[in-house]
C-alpha cells in the first residue's frame, strides 16, 4: 500500500512540474501579441461559444469597474451608397473575439448586414475586471455618409 501511495504522489509531482516547465520557471503564460490574438479570433469565427461560469457584463453599465475593450483590428463595412447609423451590440469573449452580434439600432437592412459582417471580424484587447479578462456586451456604432 505504501508503494502505491508513493507512485501517486510522484506522478502528481511530475504533473505539477510539467505545468511549471511549460510556463517557464516562476512565470505565468505570456500575454498574446496583437497578431497572435487576431489569428486566434480568426480560428474561433463560427465556433459556438462555451458556457461561462458568470454571465457577460455590460461595459456601459459597469460604472468604471470594467476597463473597456480596445479595438486592435477592424474591417470597414462595405456599404453600397447608403448613409446612416447602425448600433450593434457585440458579445466579446475573454480573448477579445466577437462571438455574437445583435443590431440595436437599425440603419436599414443592407447597412445592418454590412455593419454586422464587418464587426464579426473585429478583434479587441479584452475588457478586464480586477486585472482579469472578462466577457462583455459592448455597443459599437457604425456611421456612414455619402460623399
Amino acid at each position: 500500500m505504501k508503494v502505491l501511495r508513493v507512485l501517486v504522489l510522484a506522478s502528481l509531482g511530475l504533473m505539477a512540474g510539467a505545468q511549471v516547465w511549460a510556463q517557464g520557471p516562476g512565470q505565468a503564460s505570456a500575454p498574446l501579441s496583437n497578431q497572435e490574438r487576431i489569428q486566434l479570433c480568426k480560428k474561433k469565427q463560427g465556433t459556438p461559444l462555451e458556457p461561462a461560469a458568470t454571465p457577460p457584463l455590460h461595459v456601459e453599465d459597469s460604472a468604471g469597474k470594467i476597463t473597456k475593450p480596445t479595438v486592435i483590428h477592424h474591417v470597414n463595412p462595405k456599404f453600397a451608397g447608403s448613409a446612416g447609423t447602425v448600433v450593434v451590440e457585440a458579445l466579446l469573449d475573454e480573448d477579445g473575439c466577437v462571438c455574437q452580434t445583435r443590431v440595436v439600432q437599425s440603419g436599414g437592412k443592407s447597412m445592418d448586414d454590412a455593419a454586422v459582417r464587418s464587426i464579426e471580424q473585429w478583434v479587441f484587447l479584452p475588457a478586464t475586471q480586477d486585472g482579469h479578462p472578462v466577457r462583455v456586451f459592448y455597443n459599437l456604432t457604425v456611421n456612414t455618409s455619402i460623399r
